[in-house]
């Protein structure tokens, strides 16, 4: 039995029984040719739609979808459905910018909510870089979401000497960098970054939804100001299908390579 794709659906093709191709890896090759025909963010059909559309069971349907998932070109959102992956973000390395801004290169409409502001005293959870005259810490946590899907949570943290200047509604609508100049008047020099891949935190996970991934990427950034200080360290945590990490490196031309 062929089951043919409708011209409706936009992807052409059949699902042969008789093939030595596998039926989900058919459906998610023809689910691939609709992929590249929708915009970023634009909704698939359900499950019970596919299994009508093909006469095909749930499993398959699922093992098509997830092979798809795997690969960065879909994302489920429970309760909602399956979405087409929309870009992805791409942290800037090789200058001081504005988180925010790696969405917006990547043309991602996103929004950015303030989840947390609060003084804490400094522990395990803070950078060790990071020193404060008191042991106090202004902590900043925010979450970065599109078309209600989390890209990331970034947890700010800023010594107590630049954090009083800075208040709730300053970082509600500016940058961390836009508020540490303007409030602050502390000119950003540089910054260490360091990305690794960790388990996430309970709350991480919960937020970002990737209870069922044992690592998440993580990258920590350390700006520093004139004299070395530490001005904010920021720890963000990436869900692991909407992240990718870019640098333009230079060779050095004094060097010989064979």
């Amino acid at each position: 039995m062929d089951t043919r794709v409708d011209a409706a659906s936009g992807a052409a093709g059949v699902l042969r029984r008789d093939s030595p191709v596998s039926v989900y890896q058919q459906l998610a090759d023809a689910l691939t040719e609709r992929i590249g025909e929708l915009d970023p963010g634009a909704r698939l059909p359900t499950e019970e739609e596919l299994m009508e559309k093909y006469a095909i069971s749930r499993t398959t349907v699922r093992k098509a979808i997830q092979m798809l998932a795997d690969k960065g070109l879909l994302v489920r959102r429970q309760g909602k459905g399956t979405f087409v992956m929309s870009q992805r973000p791409v942290p800037t390395l090789n200058r001081l910018a504005p988180f925010m801004e790696s969405f917006t290169a990547a043309g991602i409409k996103t929004v950015k909510s303030l989840l947390e502001y609060r003084w804490i005293e400094k522990d395990s959870t803070v950078p060790p870089k990071l020193r404060s005259e008191d042991n106090l810490v202004l902590m900043v946590r925010r979450a970065y979401l599109s078309e209600g899907w989390p890209y990331a949570l970034a947890e700010i943290f800023i010594p107590s000497q630049i954090g009083r200047h800075i208040s709730r509604a300053d970082v509600e609508r500016n940058s961390i960098y836009q508020v540490i100049q303007d409030r602050a008047h502390i000119p950003l020099v540089r910054a260490e970054i360091t990305v690794t891949m960790q388990q996430p935190p309970d709350h991480v996970a919960g937020m970002l939804d990737v209870h069922g991934f044992p690592m998440v990427p993580r990258l920590e950034r350390t700006t520093l100001g004139a004299s070395g200080d530490v001005l904010e360290c920021t720890v963000t945590y990436f869900h692991p299908k909407g992240f990718e990490i870019r640098a333009d490196v230079a060779t050095d031309a004094s060097s010989s390579y064979a």
